[in-house]
């Protein structure tokens, strides 16, 4: 009588087979996420020449009233991880899901305090608050949806490129 061997491999293949990975195409969730990471990232770079001018001229604080350095630093780390989702959002990583994922977050965050600082007056001022949020982040949350857990998105993140 032969024992059972809990580490031999299963006999089945449980892999999907590979002309699976090829259909699934891009989100267009995932187009605009790259579209507005690359405008962002020229952007923020541009905003990086500007710093650095100031700080060759020997200006020591931003007009926000945060020392210079540490704007350098704070705009150099936002778009080396901007640079680094744009790199991996093609390779279809988990990376550069996660960070363009915390790119809507983020956009959705700013909605959200921009909305509640707007000044609003009169009674319906906190219901208005409200509604304002809602009504602009809806689309925001729609968005994250669609880009990291939809089924389309799902199988676009599972499948790898055929080239790797």
């Amino acid at each position: 009588m032969r024992a059972h061997n809990p580490f031999a491999p299963p006999s089945a293949d449980l892999t999907p087979p590979p002309e699976s990975f090829a259909a699934a195409r891009k989100p267009y969730s995932v187009w605009v996420v790259q579209i507005l990471g690359g405008i962002l990232a020229a952007w923020c770079a541009f905003g990086l020449i500007i710093i650095s001018r100031m700080l060759a001229a020997g200006q020591t604080h931003s007009y926000l009233g945060i020392r210079l350095t540490v704007q350098l630093l704070l705009q150099a780390c936002f778009v080396a991880l901007l640079l680094l989702m744009l790199w991996n959002l093609p390779r279809r990583s988990k990376l550069g899901r996660n960070l363009g994922l915390g790119l809507i977050a983020l956009l959705a965050t700013v909605t959200v305090i921009f909305t509640f600082n707007s000044p609003s007056g009169g009674a319906e001022g906190p219901a208005a608050a409200w509604g304002a949020t809602a009504f602009f982040v809806a689309p925001l949350a729609y968005w994250a949806y669609a880009f990291a857990f939809s089924a389309k998105a799902r199988r676009y993140f599972v499948a790898r490129a055929t080239n790797e």
